[in-house]
């Protein structure tokens, strides 16, 4: 037998009996995982993005910047001379205003509100990343063991060629079956350079994801992989969906319009400031003392009396923001419940079928072909009624991988929905 089909036909038994573990130091899914999240530009953004709204939500517990003025009061322009007159001073001032109410501190919960929301973008890109590798991943993994499938029924039908060739060499049979049997071979060389091809562009797609170099690795296969389960009832999965970052990111921006409507409510409260300012004198009284320096100490305070057609409708406006806000959590969990119980029952039938090919289809399809080769070369079989038994068994092997990488697929979508650490 060939060595490459020799190679391939052990990647075929797990195919097949996907719980072998394979002795393979190629890129297995959980190194490619790590390797996506690790080379994600935008994981990295998201990460600085709700660092700076932390530094700006420090910022914006504040007080605002002072003033300090400085300057001269009533200089003569005739002279320009400080003691000329007695009311002209240099002027050295400082000027603060305070905040208006509990402004700062609804502020500075904001600006954390929106940090964490930014935290939230941050965990939901890490779960779009995941997903997508691991359906890049999966497809490649797809096309890999199709080839090995396809070259094991290549050989298998190579060996049928021969049989043919020897039955007719002996009178046994039609020239027919030899070159039915060669047609059959040159489909499957077709069927290989088009699974080659659709390999390639898998490939592409990971190596979106990883990188050319790490995508064009052999993948390993460990174990683990089809031996996932999800214990919990699908209850138990729905209130997992309460962590996931879209309702995080609902929750954290019902937090923020909570804030907007403290800070409208700040607007009905006057903002208080103080002004202190010393004022120096320059040269002598009358009786030939020196002037007093000028001391003046001033508070101010705005009055928001007119609140009908400004603070109200302002306040009237969050106050239905959040409202909408609410509005969207509620559709965005309905949304959400909907995907994972669609997921979660996808799961469930791909098991169930896949167990129905393990106990059952494989099984006779394999009895079925031994049988209508054991009968061709007896002479009670035809040749295309063995050809049917061998597509048979083909079909059968592809539609078991199928079923395994799509349950292996709604597995990851699951996940997508309820996170990682579920069990």
């Amino acid at each position: 037998m060939n060595p490459r089909i020799l190679i391939k036909c052990v990647w075929l038994s797990v195919a097949l009996h996907p719980g072998m573990l394979m002795a393979d130091t190629g890129l297995s899914l959980s190194a490619a995982e790590q390797l996506a999240l690790q080379q994600d530009s935008l994981i990295q953004g998201y990460s600085e993005s709700a660092e700076a709204l932390d530094e700006q939500a420090v910022a914006a517990g504040q007080w605002p910047d002072p003033k300090l003025k400085f300057g001269f009061l009533s200089l003569p322009t005739d002279t320009f001379e400080l003691d000329q007159e007695p009311m002209t001073q240099v002027i050295l001032g400082y000027n603060q205003m305070l905040p208006r109410g509990d402004s700062l501190d609804v502020s500075t919960r904001k600006m954390q509100a929106g940090a964490r929301m930014q935290r939230a973008d941050l965990e939901l890109r890490k779960r779009e990343v995941l997903l997508k590798v691991r359906k890049a991943w999966w497809m490649v993994y797809l096309q890999e063991q199709t080839g090995v499938i396809v070259e094991q029924t290549r050989a298998l039908f190579e060996q049928q060629r021969r049989v043919s060739e020897s039955l007719y060499a002996a009178g046994r049979k039609q020239q027919q079956d030899v070159l039915q049997a060669e047609l059959e071979l040159s489909l499957l060389d077709d069927r290989l350079q088009q699974n080659d091809a659709m390999q390639q562009e898998s490939r592409v797609v990971l190596a979106q994801w990883l990188g050319s170099q790490a995508a064009s690795r052999q993948l390993h296969l460990s174990e683990s992989v089809f031996s996932v389960q999800l214990g919990p009832t699908i209850d138990v999965l729905v209130e997992a969906l309460d962590t996931h970052p879209m309702l995080t990111k609902r929750n954290e921006k019902i937090v923020v319009s909570q804030q907007d409507i403290e800070l409208a409510r700040q607007k009905y409260k006057s903002q208080w400031g103080f002004d202190l300012t010393y004022g120096k004198r320059s040269g002598q009284n009358m009786d030939g003392s020196d002037r007093a320096d000028f001391f003046s100490a001033m508070v101010s305070l705005d009055l928001p009396v007119f609140t009908e057609d400004r603070q109200d409708r302002v306040l009237s406006a969050r106050k239905k923001q959040l409202q909408v806000s609410r509005y969207e959590k509620q559709d965005q969990r309905l949304k959400l419940v909907s995907q994972l119980k669609q997921k979660h029952v996808r799961w469930q039938q791909l098991k169930q079928r896949m167990q129905l090919y393990d106990h059952e289809v494989l099984p006779r399809a394999r009895q079925n072909s031994k049988a209508a080769l054991n009968g061709y070369q007896s002479g009670v079989v035809t040749f295309n009624a063995l050809t049917r038994a061998r597509s048979a068994e083909l079909k059968a092997a592809l539609q078991r991988l199928q079923l395994a990488v799509d349950q292996a697929i709604a597995y990851a979508e699951i996940r997508y929905l309820i996170g990682e650490d579920v069990k």
